[in-house]
């Protein structure tokens, strides 16, 4: 646990896609009761791409070295928790989805924890499905939209937990949402600033789809998705953004009196 007297600083690991992180960061700062610059909590964002390997490839096992597991992301994004605390950060978020898959986050966990790391990482998987819990009182099934990594670790299974039942898409859907996503012509991570017609167009087709197979609900489980889409519903159905869930969880950890009521 941290010291109780310790000021709280919250660390960001970005680079996830950048903009990604940058939207995290932006949403702490739009989350945080301030009037003015003093009033807005310390917050560092650590943006270092090149620093940390795809998590899809590494999920799917598309990464060929000798040494597979030197190529876990875990490693590399555990270096930065380490030099992030060093800075005096001292509870963090990462600004992807992926990056929660088990076999990346316990690798994560475990370099935390073998360095003697006091740093809290908050699980953004685990805060959304508190976050469905209570404020979407009575939803059962939550349908998942998010990369071909967080599809395949079944990492929304989580949600399983909460009382929910996890409704995914189709083999057929999650290779239009991956080309959303990844595309190097329309895909979100070509985007300057996240922006696609094309992938909404995916989303919104995909989400129908999710309606009418008895979803009540959405999730983005990928920090790019809002970057694109930003509206509270889609196809009638309430959007959950698991990076707003972070950011808020983040703000909350800081310091909860600086959180700024929740919208209904």
């Amino acid at each position: 646990m941290n010291d109780p007297s310790q000021k709280n600083i919250i660390g960001i690991v970005g680079g996830m896609g950048p903009v990604a992180g940058v939207d995290l960061a932006s949403k702490v700062i739009s989350q945080t009761v301030a009037s003015t610059d003093q009033d807005h909590l310390p917050l560092m964002l650590y943006s270092f791409p090149e620093e940390i390997g795809d998590r899809t490839e590494y999920i799917l096992g598309h990464m060929k070295e000798a040494v597979p597991e030197t190529t876990n992301p875990g490693l590399a994004i555990a270096r930065i928790l380490l030099k992030m605390e060093q800075a005096g950060v001292t509870v963090a978020g990462m600004a992807c989805n992926s990056a929660h898959a088990p076999g990346i986050f316990d690798r994560i966990t475990s370099e935390l924890e073998a360095n003697r790391s006091r740093i809290s990482l908050l699980h953004m998987v685990r805060e959304v499905g508190w976050h469905i819990l209570y404020q979407h009182a009575g939803i059962r099934k939550a349908g998942i939209v998010g990369t071909t990594g967080t599809r395949t670790s079944k990492l929304y299974n989580l949600l399983e937990e909460f009382g929910m039942e996890v409704v995914d898409v189709t083999d057929e859907e999650q290779i239009r949402l991956q080309s959303a996503i990844y595309d190097p012509k329309f895909g979100i991570k070509s985007s300057s600033d996240g922006t696609s017609s094309k992938a909404v167009e995916i989303l919104t087709e995909t989400c129908r789809s999710l309606r009418k197979r008895g979803t009540e609900l959405i999730v983005f489980g990928c920090t790019e998705f809002p970057l694109a889409y930003q509206e509270p519903e889609i196809e009638g159905l309430p959007v959950v953004d698991s990076s707003m869930v972070l950011a808020r969880a983040l703000v909350r950890a800081c310091d909860p009196e600086k959180l700024r009521p929740a919208r209904q």
